[in-house]
């Protein structure tokens, strides 16, 4: 059934995607990531371990004059991302199931690139990601985990990325108790963002 909420604006409440047990990136966390990831209206976006596929829809809302290409290895997340493009109405949204960089059009070019999930092929990501992003393009990539964060720190900067940075933000929601509120934590996560340097 299509959704007949009201898309204008990023941060799409987690409770209008269709879920399962697929991870989902939260609300707070996409309008942070897609504010890094600064998409114009007729970009070409790549979501590299899209999951459910929350981050690719508000991408295909952002870039609703361009496409984006929702990459997933796992059947159930594919399914997933499936449901929630027919459930949201879009038509600019591809997906792609398989492992990245090996399942993906070698002659795609993008300007926007999101890793939520490398599936351990970071050093091939990013040399797909040499001659596939854009220069000047913009990548954000989300990491739970410290190692992750420096490793994807000092690839960036390997491959002369500019402008990095790195975001930390941790989440509480408040959940009742009787006639009280409690806040809840929800695990920290490091955004981190940059645009690819022109390598002289």
């Amino acid at each position: 059934m299509k959704s007949n909420w009201n898309y204008s604006t990023l941060g799409i409440p987690d409770e209008m995607f269709i879920r399962a047990k697929v991870p989902m990136t939260k609300q707070e966390v996409r309008v942070v990531t897609l504010g890094k990831l600064r998409i114009n209206s007729a970009d070409t976006v790549i979501d590299i371990g899209a999951g459910t596929g929350s981050l690719s829809i508000e991408a295909g809302l952002a870039a609703k004059n361009g496409v984006v290409y929702a990459v997933e290895r796992k059947e159930e997340a594919v399914s997933l991302i499936k449901k929630n493009i027919e459930h949201f109405g879009l038509s600019n949204i591809v997906t792609i199931k398989g492992e990245a960089p090996n399942c993906i059009n070698q002659k795609l070019m993008v300007d926007k690139a999101i890793i939520g999930g490398s599936g351990g092929k970071i050093d091939e990501i990013f040399n797909w990601l040499d001659l596939h992003l854009k220069p000047q393009g913009r990548i954000v990539a989300n990491t739970v985990t410290i190692e992750n964060t420096y490793l994807l720190i000092q690839k960036l900067k390997e491959k002369g990325y500019e402008d990095i940075d790195i975001t930390q933000i941790g989440i509480a929601r408040g959940k009742s108790l009787s006639n009280l509120t409690m806040m809840i934590g929800q695990n920290p996560i490091y955004i981190i963002s940059a645009a690819k340097g022109v390598r002289k």
